[in-house]
């Protein structure tokens, strides 16, 4: 089961917003131990501090005994009523010289070193409360001396109070900057992939007609340049391809045309027999064939100018008067409708005829002998060939525009190469064409231009 969004864009914001949850989470850990690892080091530093600075404070009085006269400040910080900070000064045998509180008492038995000592004292004195402190030998004007400090825990827990505080006031936050992360993150990776927007545009319009198009490379990423690099190479490949195919198709055809012409000529001058009438159909067919693959390897290779203005009515009067006896000779008639007006469109004429006739030979394949062939012309550049055949299934009236596709069981002539003819040469002129029902129940082909 795939864990990631398939959009690239929701996955690279989701990493990243992740990754920044994370960090947040880590950070303010790290924040809150490093906090509490602070308070702690500051205060067994504070304690240090206090005892070499009280000691510098002791001098000898005018009897000669030895007395601590502190600056008031530091008076104050040891002499308050709350008992928060307190300390003592003795000598090495014991005896106290000064003390605040009650801790002179309980200290003067203790038992010094050179080296350091810290020390706990749980519910200790009126207030009950705990401290913590430092004993150390401290040198003085008046010689070595046992310096003891000591500080509330009370101020300890107000620092882990306020740690945890700003813990739970940070935990609120981290969710919206979560949230602020992945949309900045989204806002800016789609800002980054505009590019890859943009070209993918420019690659879904690329198709056999275009194929000497190129995705851009200026401006794109390091990383999507050996990716483009590659598609552009991929559609040299194709081009060429396509160019050796459509030079394979248009040079065979042409060979063909010349003993095609020798044997319709050879044909002509044989007896009329059925045999020599079924070669002749045959050759008929084989040169429409012929005719067809020359006229598909022009429409791929030339550009075709539809930007004429032509009489649709015109195009398709002569397309009747020329096909006219060709039907007749088989069976059928055409009738053509609606040409008394003209109607102007933009287009290529010899192209628009090439699309009228397909369509009229088709339906003169398809529709029954004896039967008629109407070619409507309408005024909104609109032309209709109908017949009284079988008609086109609705399930293949979109692949019957496919080259090569002829439906099952069709025996009618032909390879499936003229409708493919109709609408590549209608997509040029950037119309349309459309396959429906007839009222006569036969097939109707409409070809729709743009009107002049």
């Amino acid at each position: 089961m795939r864990l990631w969004p398939s959009s690239l864009q929701g996955e690279l914001a989701l990493r990243l917003t992740i990754v920044f949850f994370l960090a947040t989470v880590i950070g303010v850990g790290l924040l809150l131990w490093q906090g509490s690892d602070a308070a702690d080091n500051f205060g067994l530093e504070m304690l240090r501090y206090r005892t070499s600075e009280i000691a510098k404070y002791l001098t000898r009085g005018p009897d000669g005994d030895a007395e601590l006269r502190l600056p008031k400040e530091l008076a104050r910080l040891y002499r308050d009523q709350e008992g928060t900070n307190l300390y003592a000064i003795r000598t090495p045998s014991g005896k106290i010289i000064a003390s605040g509180k009650s801790i002179g008492s309980e200290v003067s038995h203790w038992r010094f070193s050179l080296a350091s000592q810290y020390f706990r004292l749980e519910e200790f004195g009126p207030r009950q409360d705990d401290y913590y402190g430092l004993a150390i030998t401290e040198e003085s004007p008046l010689g070595p001396v046992g310096v003891i400090v000591a500080h509330s825990s009370d101020s300890e827990q107000l620092a882990v109070a306020m740690l945890r505080y700003f813990a739970r006031r940070m935990a609120w936050m981290i969710p919206l900057f979560a949230i602020a992360t992945l949309l900045i993150a989204m806002w800016s990776i789609r800002a980054s992939l505009r590019d890859v927007a943009e070209i993918s545009d420019r690659a879904a319009k690329i198709d056999p007609q275009s194929a000497s198009v190129r995705l851009p490379l200026n401006g794109l990423p390091t990383e999507l340049l050996p990716l483009v690099q590659a598609v552009n190479s991929a559609f040299d490949r194709l081009e060429e391809g396509f160019a050796v195919q459509r030079r394979f198709t248009a040079n065979a055809a042409h060979e063909l045309r010349t003993p095609l012409t020798m044997l319709t000529a050879g044909l002509d001058e044989l007896p009329a027999s059925d045999a020599v009438q079924k070669l002749r159909s045959d050759v008929a067919r084989m040169n429409r064939l012929v005719q067809q693959l020359l006229r598909v390897a022009r429409l791929d290779a030339i550009p075709v100018d539809v930007e004429n203005r032509v009489n649709l009515s015109q195009v398709a009067g002569e397309v009747v008067e020329y096909l006219a006896p060709w039907a007749i000779a088989r069976g059928r008639t055409i009738a053509l409708e609606g040409a008394e007006q003209p109607v102007l469109v933009w287009g290529n004429p010899d192209e628009m005829a090439d699309a009228i006739r397909n369509l009229v030979e088709n339906a003169v394949h398809h529709t029954p002998e004896g039967t008629e062939v109407t070619l409507r012309v309408m005024s909104e550049g609109r032309v209709a060939v109908e017949d009284f055949g079988p008609g086109v299934p609705e399930a293949d009236r979109e692949r019957v525009f496919d080259r090569f596709w002829r439906g099952k069981g069709k025996s009618a002539p032909g390879a499936g190469l003229g409708l493919s003819i109709v609408a590549e040469i209608m997509r040029l002129h950037r119309g349309s064409v459309r396959v429906a029902k007839a009222t006569s129940g036969g097939a109707s082909f409409e070809l729709t231009f743009r009107q002049a």
